[in-house]
């Protein structure tokens, strides 16, 4: 159903010092510290003063002082490893055309503001720079052509943020293949809805004035569904507007509470003020989106009774994201002054899946895949 084709890409000459987080999961603290360095991807994916035609500027220098090669087209097999999780997948250019036909499903809303910066960010550096993560039904025989693969010499082999990266180019004689099998299936997006949005975006403007051209494929990387994680996405509220005696007991309406745990389940929201509560919900709905936990805190605690209509925008809450203790949790009351601390049992890749497949969208900060794919690793001109 999706095409993916082999892709000239630039690749880092040393990706352990260039590659860093995604654009949108860098802390302020990691990006001033990785500015002042010479050579890494924050040139390129966050430039100073989002000055974009800079960034297009820092690609060009890194391509002219070796510190990015040009590869042949080829697909690669990208690994990210430590102890207890392995997660791994194909890169190459997926179809912008398969995209546009729901081939490739999306969970969630992109936002004008976001889109509009990464269609800038696209059209001044002519190139795309993030890779686009996607998902497939599991398949027995990909993941049989990746055991082979690994037990070969990998190009890269390098840590970055706890995580052993390891890059494989893939044989020709597996290429054929893996496109047959890629090709079997819908995917499902994970993360980088913007990223491929601007690049649909980019492709249409491109083919009106110049025809087909490697602006119909976008750089992507997908991955069997059972071999990805998705950790918790959890709330921080700074203030509560009413009593904490009052609020719980409108909270109590909805939910039966619980004292003294931490760790929620399917269907529980854990809350900390000091103390740990419990909430069970009354009642579950019976549908895809209504149904899940980020869904029922947002419609029975957030919105009626926080007032918290639009999560995105109010100032009165923030997010957390991925793998956290609990004495960190409840740092976030005890030692950085906030109200409430709200633990979610994170959603799971068949939530994704059904909501993508149902044509809906999940409420904003569903999901926390981990560990995240690295930008600069691959980088695919466009010109």
């Amino acid at each position: 159903m999706v095409d993916v084709v082999p892709i000239n890409i630039y690749m880092p000459t040393n990706p352990e010092e260039f590659t860093t987080n995604p654009y949108d999961v860098m802390s302020d603290e990691e990006i001033e510290t990785l500015r002042k360095r010479t050579r890494n991807m924050v040139h390129i994916i966050l430039p100073e003063g989002n000055d974009f035609k800079k960034a297009r500027e820092t690609l060009e220098r890194y391509v002219q002082e070796g510190a990015l090669e040009q590869k042949e087209p080829s697909l690669y097999l990208y690994s990210q490893s430590r102890h207890d999780f392995k997660q791994r997948g194909v890169i190459g250019g997926f179809s912008l055309e398969d995209y546009g036909n729901n081939k490739i499903k999306r969970h969630e809303k992109t936002r004008e503001k976001p889109l509009k910066n990464r269609i800038a960010h696209i059209k001044a550096t002519k190139a795309g720079c993030g890779l686009v993560w996607m998902m497939m039904k599991s398949n027995r025989r990909l993941k049989l052509i990746f055991d082979g693969i690994e037990q070969t010499e990998p190009i890269f082999n390098f840590q970055r943020y706890g995580w052993q990266n390891k890059l494989w180019r893939i044989p020709e004689k597996y290429t054929q293949e893996i496109q047959a099998i890629i090709k079997q299936n819908e995917l499902y997006i994970a993360d980088g809805h913007h990223r491929i949005a601007a690049a649909y975006e980019y492709m249409k403007e491109m083919r009106a004035n110049r025809g087909d051209g490697p602006w119909n494929y976008v750089l992507g990387y997908v991955a069997n569904d059972d071999e990805l994680r998705i950790l918790p996405y959890n709330r921080v509220i700074k203030k509560l507007p009413i009593g904490f005696e009052s609020f719980l007991s409108m909270v109590e309406r909805e939910f039966d509470i619980v004292k003294g745990d931490s760790t929620p389940k399917k269907h529980e929201i854990c809350m900390f003020n000091g103390e740990w509560y419990k909430l069970i919900p009354k009642e579950i709905p019976d549908d895809p989106v209504n149904s899940l936990d980020v869904a029922i805190l947002q419609n029975r605690i957030l919105s009626p009774i926080l007032g918290i209509t639009d999560p995105r925008k109010d100032p009165n809450i923030f997010f957390v994201g991925g793998e956290m203790s609990k004495e960190d949790m409840e740092g976030y009351v005890t030692k950085k002054g906030n109200a409430l601390f709200f633990s979610l049992y994170p959603t799971t890749v068949h939530d994704v899946e059904m909501v993508a497949d149902a044509g809906l969208d999940m409420p904003p900060k569903s999901t926390w895949f981990d560990p995240k794919l690295l930008s600069g690793l691959a980088i695919y001109p466009l010109e």
